[in-house]
């Protein structure tokens, strides 16, 4: 088994934790603030759909997500081994941008997406549907964390 520098993985997973936290309290801010707005239209049973949806497309993207933070991991812990070569350096550098490129396309799908949607005052509709794109985006960006710290847990205790 590799030498890993386990404190710079440990740091790593301790910054993802706090993340996620982040991410919660704004999951919570945001479902408290959409069902406010359902509220003041009348129609405070939008809420509990728009949470399914959001969960629904989160277990739809959850097996993508989980790849991905297997494959960061993998890159992760190998980029944290002792006495790696230049060469080596280069080489997990290039897959971590490719990591990273996924990433950013994930995000932007999610923004555009939120960016084109009609105004919540013309259509009716709309507001379901926005609040159904942030659970889903919280969502996922939680299921990632999760599943990095969960597959760098294992890496480091060896399982």
């Amino acid at each position: 088994m590799p030498d890993f520098d386990i404190k710079r993985l440990r740091r790593t997973m301790t910054i993802y934790r706090v993340v996620q936290i982040l991410l919660l309290i704004l999951l919570m801010y945001m479902t408290f603030n959409f069902q406010q707005m359902f509220s003041a239209r009348g129609k405070p049973g939008q809420l509990l759909p728009a949470i399914v949806a959001g969960i629904a497309s989160q277990i739809l993207l959850f097996y993508p997500i989980y790849r991905l933070a297997l494959r960061d991991v993998g890159i992760e812990s190998e980029g944290a081994t002792t006495g790696l070569s230049p060469g080596k350096h280069a080489e997990l550098r290039k897959k971590r941008l490719l990591g990273d490129m996924y990433k950013i396309a994930g995000i932007a799908f999610y923004m555009t997406f939120v960016a084109i949607m009609p105004d919540v005052k013309k259509s009716v509709g709309a507001q379901p549907v926005l609040a159904a794109t942030v659970f889903s985006f919280l969502l996922a960006c939680l299921s990632y964390f999760q599943c990095f710290n969960h597959s760098m847990r294992k890496r480091i205790s060896g399982g």
